[in-house]
């Protein structure tokens, strides 16, 4: 009991660090510094509070005495890795006993940085002209430019990767040797390299098993990898390869090595290995998708044929049917079939790997869906050709896809003014593209980087309406019309990590999108092929397709047709975004507290501030291998409908739970 006490006692004298300081130092972050040193400060008074009775926030971070010196080592480690041989670093402290806090503050005098004098690449000498000439910007370092050894090393692995890439296929990098001159303050460096012999292919060997390897031949596979015998050795193409074979879906597993061949001087042999999967797989599906902005499970089943017709074609039949919005199901028989919302839904793929060339792939779909939303029945179907081309690693846009899609919609409203019921029925053709870039570093859980996605396509609306009179069963003449539209959308995402171990992250979002007609009223943009805001994916205090404009637009194809109320259509204009504060905690789980904003207008020019609806909340997520399930819960901050501010309605009444696979954005 007295060791207890004891123990307990010295728990409750500890000093918790609250802030710590860094003076002098002009060319690095306080940021920067703090991700160096062992010492860490307490996270804010919020996520103390949260974790001193639930799993959530962080815990406390207290003050030792005996990390100073290892900050200290590491803070003069740091500067001579950059350049700061002669760094100075010292310390003090401040305690508040009362408090039981401490503030720690290091004292910086950097001095004079050294700089680059004589710069050598021994083991290069033997490169010819035109490969000296390539690599010559990796051996370039500018006169007086401060010494970093992250620069070097980034130099040298450069230098090492063209290498592979042009033939040296044992190229590497052995070693540094730094000379400091403290008097002159320059460094002189000798950067060592090891080339090996220049090779080209002059065997490519092709090991294959698996039950359906016969039914795969050696010339689809030769064809598809694109290396023959006398090429030079490219390490990037093998990569390239590799991913080309693999995305067939043909092999269950695939690799390519190359080796040199010992009896020949600067020969080299390339072994593919490959086993090959059964080519007809019939398989039963249980699904979940946040299609349609809600979040949906269905069964179903499919039947894939591999390498159909040969030229490593993919044919996948399927069939599914799924209960959309499960989240928003009421199972009161009173309500049960106002709320449930079904899809059935076909479709035909063949999927080609190469298309025109190694560089596209190309995807042809055919679907036929039956859905209902509110009391509105659709019928939709059509047939969509998209490519998708790869592109360079290096590049800032990596995501290149044309497309053309024609699309059939067919739906009922029900009742209009009492009298009327309308039968509309849309043809839409689309042709676009989307650009990409995707810069983050993690799929699944980015902390930093970005993604950007840029879509942007040409369009031919036919719209045609049947109108029958309901009490008297007259039907009134149809009307058609023909219209042309331009679809823009634009979302940005970015992602920061906030804390040293990257458990941490704020991200934002931003999207805007605008439908500008070339010819003919908003009214002949398909209502499937407008905007929708609220959602999993969007505005979290609604619920999916909430936020549309009303029925009063001055369109002869938009009669009021209760649009509030059965949601047939989105606007043509839409601005949102979110910002969001994610952190991880057991590896698998993690929290997110979120603030979204956005809505949808018929028209830019309709388009006022004090419309943007805005909801915070918070969320939990599970990050399974294959992806993250997240349920979160909305609430409207700021709802446009009624001017309304979240403290001046019931708390519970704004409150939307929300279920979704993936991060939100």
């Amino acid at each position: 009991m007295l060791f207890a006490a004891a123990g307990f006692a010295q728990e409750e004298e500890r000093i918790e660090l609250l802030a710590i300081n860094f003076s002098g130092n002009e060319t690095f972050s306080d940021g920067d510094l703090k991700a160096v040193i062992q010492s860490e400060e307490s996270p804010m008074w919020l996520w103390r509070f949260l974790n001193s009775f639930t799993f959530l926030g962080s815990p406390p971070n207290y003050f030792d005495s005996t990390f100073i010196s290892v900050d200290i080592i590491s803070l003069k480690s740091f500067y001579s890795v950059n350049g700061f041989f002669k760094a100075e670093i010292s310390y003090s402290f401040e305690i508040d006993t009362l408090d039981k806090s401490a503030e720690l503050t290091y004292t910086i005098k950097e001095n004079s940085p050294f700089t680059y004098h004589l710069i050598r690449f021994p083991g290069l000498e033997s490169l010819n002209d035109w490969i000296n000439s390539n690599i010559a910007e990796f051996k370039e370092y500018s006169a007086g430019e401060r010494y970093s050894q992250q620069n070097v090393q980034q130099k040298n692995d450069q230098i090492v990767t063209y290498l592979k890439n042009n033939g040296y296929m044992y190229a590497m990098y052995d070693s540094s040797i730094v000379k400091v001159d403290t008097v002159n303050s320059n460094i002189d460096l000798l950067n060592y390299f090891s080339t090996g012999k220049f090779y080209r292919y002059s065997e490519i060997k092709i090991e294959k098993s698996g039950e359906s390897s016969s039914e795969v031949s050696y010339d689809l596979i030769k064809y598809i990898t694109n290396i023959n015998v006398g090429d030079t050795y490219r390490e990037d193409e093998i990569s390239t390869s590799r991913l080309r074979l693999a995305r067939t879906g043909l092999f269950s597993s695939i690799n390519l090595k190359g080796d040199s061949l010992v009896d020949l001087q600067g020969k080299a042999q390339l072994l593919i290995t490959g086993n090959v999967t059964p080519l007809n797989e019939l398989s039963p599906e249980l699904y979940a998708d946040n299609e349609q902005g809600y979040f949906n499970i269905g069964v179903g089943a499919s039947y894939v044929r591999k390498n159909f017709l040969g030229d490593a074609r993919k044919l996948t039949i399927r069939a599914g049917f799924k209960v959309n919005d499960i989240a928003n199901l009421n199972f009161d028989p009173q309500y049960f079939s106002e709320t449930f919302q079904s899809q059935v839904e076909l479709s035909t793929i063949l999927e080609q790997p190469f298309l025109f060339s190694r560089s596209v792939a190309g995807r042809l779909e055919f679907y036929l869906k039956s859905y209902n939303i509110e009391t509105v029945d659709y019928q939709n179907y059509g047939a969509n050709f998209n490519s998708v081309v790869d592109m360079p690693a290096y590049t800032f846009i990596n995501l290149l896809s044309p497309y053309l899609r024609v699309d059939r919609l067919n739906y009922t409203i029900p009742k209009i003014l009492d009298t009327l019921s309308v039968k509309p029925s849309s043809l839409t053709s689309s042709l676009g593209v989307e650009l990409g870039s995707s810069k983050t570093n993690d799929l699944f859980f980015p902390t930093s980087g970005n993604n950007i996605s840029l879509i942007t396509e040409l369009s031919s609306s036919n719209v045609h309406w049947d109108l029958r009179n309901i009490i008297t069963s007259k039907d009134y003449p149809s009307r058609d019309s023909l219209g042309y539209y331009l679809k823009l959308q634009l979302t940005n995402a970015f992602y920061f990590s906030i804390a040293r171990d990257e458990s941490s992250v704020f991200a934002l979002k931003f999207k805007i999108g605008d439908i500008t007609m070339l010819s003919g009223g908003q009214g002949l943009v398909a209502p499937n092929q407008t905007f929708f805001a609220g959602g999993s994916n969007s505005v979290r205090g609604w619920k999916a397709r909430e936020l549309i404009p009303p029925d009063e637009v001055n369109d002869e194809f938009l009669v009021p047709s209760l649009n509030e109320e059965l949601k047939i259509r989105g606007g043509t204009f839409l601005l949102e975004g979110s910002f969001e504060f994610r952190r991880r905690f057991e590896e698998d789980f993690g929290y997110v507290i979120f603030l979204d904003y956005g809505n949808t207008w018929n028209g830019i020019n309709q388009f006022q501030w004090d419309q943007v609806a805005v909801a915070i909340g918070t969320g939990f997520r599970y990050y399974s291998p294959i992806a993250p399930f997240r349920i979160d819960f909305g609430f409207k901050l700021y709802d446009p409908k009624d001017l309304a501010f979240l403290y001046e309605v019931p708390f519970l009444e704004t409150m939307v739970i929300n279920f979704g696979i993936g991060e939100a954005f």
